[in-house]
């Protein structure tokens, strides 16, 4: 059933095509995806974050000696 709805999904007729079930699928993998591109830029600026930090901290550490 969904195989067949994605199938004609790639004809003209979509509007007519999808169905509540359908739907909430499309929703929900739109969300999943969202949701994982999100944290991989929150973790990406944590990174950067932290390693401009640890790089500051060495340059502390090298003016006191």
């Amino acid at each position: 059933m969904i195989i067949d709805t994605y199938l004609r999904l790639l004809g003209a007729d979509l509007a007519t095509t999808l169905t509540l079930s359908d739907l909430g699928i499309l929703v929900g993998i739109v969300t999943g995806l969202l949701g994982a591109l999100v944290n991989l830029v929150y973790t990406w600026r944590k990174d950067r974050r932290e390693q401009r930090e640890s790089d500051a901290a060495w340059v502390r550490r090298r003016k006191e000696k």
